[in-house]
């Protein structure tokens, strides 16, 4: 079965289990209803017959029934949250496989034009790759997916671990969407996170004062004993003593309490969800992925100290409660021991709080690669080798096309060539073959499977120089953009790392004469380091540079035909120099000329 057939299938099966919930819940409200109704007369009959004890039990009884029904309630409130997000994830997923619009994050946040290649390549905002890719529900796991796309692994060992864990994961259908739709429901707000790394930088306040951890349960003590000291003597000055010493030991505090409770207030729930992520980590059943054993190590662990920290935050929030902040905190220090649990659990977890984090992340990240291959099960896991430099590939197609518009070509660099100058007239597919194969070299390196035939690549790093732009905020000119993206290039090469190099219709800022002079200079520039590359180009003179380095330079070009006064293009690649033009034809066609 297909994945869009499949996505289809659980969108039927969803509607159908949130109809059976609500009716559910319909059913449990109105027992909630008429239990509370039923106490409410019970306990009315019980004080207007003179406290009849035939009254009383009904009350307990319906009471009982009222909190058992609530607590049910609560639940398939939440079994319905989780069925209304797996629904939504299932209708975004059919979209995405049938029309190819994404309705996911598209990480526009991550956008950066100084980027070596992200812009060029589409792997930001609408119609990217990230918005293909990313299930992810919380900041730290699209940041963590927005890095991994930023910075690919340049280990070939590294990204055959992290092909191991893709397709480890691929076909746990039900743990994927259970685990994207968990992490959308966290609501996770961008000081979350942060708050708490703040909270775990702070000194131990209260922890280590021997003297505080004594009082606080001597002195309710001493509290009870002025009340039954009171009670006995009718005398109530031990009491107010008591009582005095309690509120000076809170005053002491009160100002530490609160900085530590403004870090992790009203965070019970995202960390009970950060847990319940952990758990759905831990509890999955293991396969070979060592990557993925070690995430579960690390995740068992986490989620009961998880657990235990919403909890003491959701005793913490309660100091906000009048009655808790005033009764409870007068008669037992209620702050000074929520201070002392939560910073017993500091001192305990600091040290391992962002490993927890990170395990999230990194699982969302994966999980969105893993989702990835999922919906394309007609990809292929590529070579990555190390040694030398190459890319070597066949029925190369970019992987935002949908696969019945998607026209694919074959590619070898590295093998002897080191750059193909691939010519061509306007509109015949360069520009989008240079991005198909930048694509698909970046899906590689990050252990993903790629939109090819076959595919074999060395670890390398990708720079691009293809869509430049001014900047009159920077007082920067399109030709100085693209001047000081050279230079990026050019010094990258210089510290001898391996690039592999994307460029499309260099110097276009300048007359023709010195674009064509400027662009054989760089690229006999380029022969000298480890290096490969594509550039798309006008300049047919520039095909003269495989005369002169036959073993280095290979010319490629995409061609366009007119016929019966029509203009066709086929999309394909072919060795050699392109012969046709179209641009005039265009013009006249358009009646601009």
């Amino acid at each position: 079965m297909t994945p869009i057939a499949i996505y289809e299938q659980q969108i039927n099966h969803y509607k159908t289990e949130i109809s059976l919930v609500q009716r559910r819940l319909s059913r449990l409200g109105w027992v909630r209803l008429l239990c509370f109704a039923g106490a409410l007369f019970c306990g009315y009959k019980y004080i207007s017959t003179g406290f009849e004890a035939i009254w009383l039990a009904p009350v307990v009884i319906l009471m009982g029934v009222f909190v058992f029904v609530l607590l049910k309630y609560l639940a398939g409130q939440d079994r319905l949250s989780v069925l209304k997000a797996l629904l939504e994830l299932n209708e975004k997923e059919w979209r995405l496989a049938a029309t190819g619009q994404s309705g996911f994050a598209d990480g526009e946040r991550f956008t950066n034009e100084q980027h070596p290649y992200t812009g060029d390549l589409d792997v930001f905002g609408h119609s990217s790759l990230y918005s293909h890719m990313n299930r992810t529900g919380t900041l730290m796991g699209g940041q963590q997916l927005a890095d991994m796309l930023r910075s690919p692994l340049q280990d070939a060992g590294q990204v055959a671990q992290t092909q191991d864990l893709v397709r480890e994961l691929a076909p746990r259908f039900d743990f994927r969407q259970q685990f994207t739709a968990q992490a959308g429901l966290t609501n996770e707000q961008p000081d979350d996170v942060a708050g708490l790394y703040k909270w775990l930088e702070l000194p131990i306040e209260f922890l280590n004062k021997k003297w505080l951890n004594i009082v606080r349960w001597v002195m309710p003590v001493l509290l009870l004993g002025g009340v039954a000291w009171y009670a006995v003597t009718d005398e109530y000055y031990l009491f107010g003593i008591f009582l005095s010493i309690n509120w000076l030991i809170l005053g002491m505090h009160v100002k530490k309490v609160t900085a530590q409770h403004n870090l992790i207030s009203n965070k019970e729930k995202t960390f009970r969800k950060f847990a319940l992520l952990l758990q759905l980590i831990s509890n999955e059943q293991g396969g070979n992925s060592m990557l993925l054993k070690q995430q579960q190590e690390t995740a068992e662990a986490a989620n009961q100290a998880l657990h235990r920290l919403a909890r003491i935050c959701n005793a913490l929030d309660q100091r906000l409660n009048l009655l808790v902040g005033v009764a409870l905190n007068s008669f037992v220090l209620y702050d000074i021991h929520c201070a002392i649990a939560i910073e017993r659990w500091k001192q305990r977890y600091r040290k391992d709080v962002q490993g927890w984090m990170q395990v999230i992340a990194r699982m969302e990240a994966w999980n969105s690669m893993a989702t990835f291959a999922y919906n394309h099960p007609e990809y292929i896991y590529p070579e990555v080798k190390e040694g030398n430099a190459r890319l070597v590939a066949t029925g190369v197609g970019h992987p935002l096309i949908l696969a019945e518009e998607c026209v694919r070509n074959d590619i070898g660099i590295g093998a002897p060539q080191n750059f193909l100058i691939i010519t061509g007239s306007n509109m015949s597919g360069k520009s989008t073959f240079l991005r198909s194969v930048g694509s698909n070299l970046l899906l590689a390196l990050c252990g993903m499977p790629v939109c090819a035939g076959t595919f074999v690549c060395s670890p390398m790093r990708i720079m691009t120089s293809m869509r430049i732009k001014d900047s009159i905020a920077k007082h920067t000119s399109y030709f100085q953009a693209e001047l000081l993206r050279l230079q990026q290039i050019v010094e990258v090469l210089k510290s001898g790392e391996r690039v592999f190099i994307l460029l499309d219709e260099i110097l276009k800022g300048t007359n023709s004469e010195d674009k064509l002079s400027g662009s054989r200079r760089l690229i006999e520039h380029f022969l000298q380091y480890r290096c490969l590359g594509m550039i798309a180009t006008h300049d047919l003179e520039l095909g003269h540079l495989e005369e002169a380095y036959p073993q280095k330079i290979s010319n490629y070009c995409f061609e366009s035909t007119i016929k019966d006064d029509q203009l066709f293009f086929d999309y394909r690649i072919r060795e050699g120099v392109a012969r046709n033009k179209n641009a005039t034809f265009l013009m006249q066609k358009m009646e601009i000329i």
